[in-house]
């Protein structure tokens, strides 16, 4: 796995965490230094209304992949892995919601909404075109354990070749919709335009414009193509 050079350091201390192994007072010394960062963001993350708005997009325009303008991240959001991420032009990140990169890339297109206490959390990259929408408590994982050759299936503590894991690439197209609740897991491709309901799952491609429900994600319609003009 290709870790970004930024976070390097992090993912090499936390290999030797969990094998037992000593950690450097070097290296501590300078995770210490970039955790004084942490300090600066954790003071302006709960700060509200348009001040808050404000400093979270300028702090965040210094430290983000990319930042495109006139973007609102709203108070009380986690954006982990900030090298990695790249939000469009007037992309609302709602409260609440968390955004974990350390491991993979996040690309966001322009005019996107992510409601309230949603989860996007990368191993391999998650890309999520222009006009997406993404409602409360929807999580979106490229990285998901499974049952595979006898291996554990007990999380981050435990070392890399011990874990029984699946990673796959997410693609949310133009104009794709995801419902309140669900759940989009390695391998879900939204078609342009498709509409996922309330507390589905998604695992596998969705053609473009069809609409789907239930844990099998089930077609169930067709959705018009979008003739409304480009922003």
């Amino acid at each position: 796995m290709k870790i970004n050079k930024n976070y390097q350091l992090e993912y090499e201390a936390f290999l030797k965490f969990i094998h037992g192994q000593p950690i450097s007072f070097h290296t501590y010394f300078i995770l210490f230094l970039k955790s004084m960062l942490g300090l600066v963001e954790m003071m302006i993350r709960y700060i509200p209304g348009g001040v808050g708005y404000k400093l979270r997009y300028w702090y965040y325009k210094l430290i983000l992949k990319k930042m495109g303008k006139n973007v609102l991240i709203e108070a009380g959001v986690f954006l982990n892995g900030t090298r990695n991420i790249s939000l469009g032009d007037y992309v609302w990140i709602d409260g609440g919601c968390r955004i974990d990169a350390m491991l993979g890339e996040i690309s966001i297109g322009k005019r996107v909404h992510v409601a309230p206490y949603s989860i996007i959390a990368a191993r391999e990259p998650i890309i999520i075109e222009d006009y997406v929408g993404i409602a409360s408590h929807v999580r979106i994982y490229s990285n998901s354990e499974v049952p595979l050759e006898g291996k554990r299936m007990s999380g981050p503590m435990i070392p890399e070749e011990h874990k029984a894991y699946y990673s796959k690439r997410i693609i949310l197209e133009k104009d794709s919709f995801v419902g309140t609740g669900s759940v989009l897991l390695p391998g879900a491709y939204l078609g342009e335009g498709a509409v996922v309901g309330a507390n589905s799952i998604v695992s596998k491609k969705i053609n473009a414009y069809n609409i789907v429900v239930g844990p099998s994600a089930r077609v169930i319609g067709k959705r018009k193509k979008v003739n409304v003009p480009e922003l």
